[in-house]
């Protein structure tokens, strides 16, 4: 597989690169069975995809698989899709859809569990002391570590970029339980940075 000509205008290959412009022309291309096309897509979004998938199962071979799924969704269904929002979100709510539906077979969605706070951090200023990939990779640590429920309700407000009525209708909890949970999340992500911060102060 993946060994038409693809003739056309050179595409990057480097992830998240694709304009609107590219991927509707990738799609195009698609629909009328080029491989090539499809390889070009699978190579700027398949990392993207696998990091939205682990970031929700904390199963790094599980999160390949989910990722590929989607890609093979979207081959299988090539020549009826209408996509409006774009291939990238498209591909992402296939993954996205796939993990909850998995968590949920597993039981591992427990909405009914108490969840205590953690201890309020409020010098938020300490962000100032660390270097961006030090933050980015105390924030992800973190962001680990959050109870099960805690971390897919923030993944999904934050990465997913859904509203709290969305996520209330997607997960039958209520928008209350979801703010309840944000701040649960944020304030333990408070609580790692200060203390990663303390550790590059001395």
């Amino acid at each position: 597989m993946f060994t038409s000509a693809f003739n056309n205008q050179l595409l990057p290959r480097t992830m998240n690169l694709l304009t609107s412009e590219q991927e509707n022309h990738l799609l195009e291309k698609i629909r009328q069975d080029n491989d090539t096309a499809f390889r070009v897509l699978f190579d700027n979004y398949y990392r993207y995809l696998t990091t939205i998938a682990y970031r929700y199962l904390k199963e790094r071979e599980k999160a390949k698989d989910f990722a590929q799924d989607a890609f093979v969704v979207l081959w299988n269904q090539r020549k009826d899709l209408n996509i409006k929002i774009g291939l990238k979100p498209y591909l992402r709510q296939v993954v996205v859809n796939k993990c909850l539906n998995h968590l949920r077979r597993e039981e591992r969605l427990d909405f009914s569990e108490n969840s205590k706070l953690p201890e309020t951090i409020t010098n938020i200023d300490a962000i100032h002391h660390l270097e961006k990939e030090d933050l980015q990779k105390t924030v992800q640590i973190a962001v680990d570590q959050l109870p099960n429920r805690c971390r897919i309700i923030f993944c999904m407000s934050r990465y997913e970029e859904k509203s709290h009525k969305e996520i209330s209708q997607e997960l039958g909890i209520t928008t209350k339980t979801i703010e309840n949970q944000i701040t649960i999340a944020l304030k333990a992500l408070r609580k790692a940075i200060h203390k990663t911060a303390m550790l590059f102060s001395f």
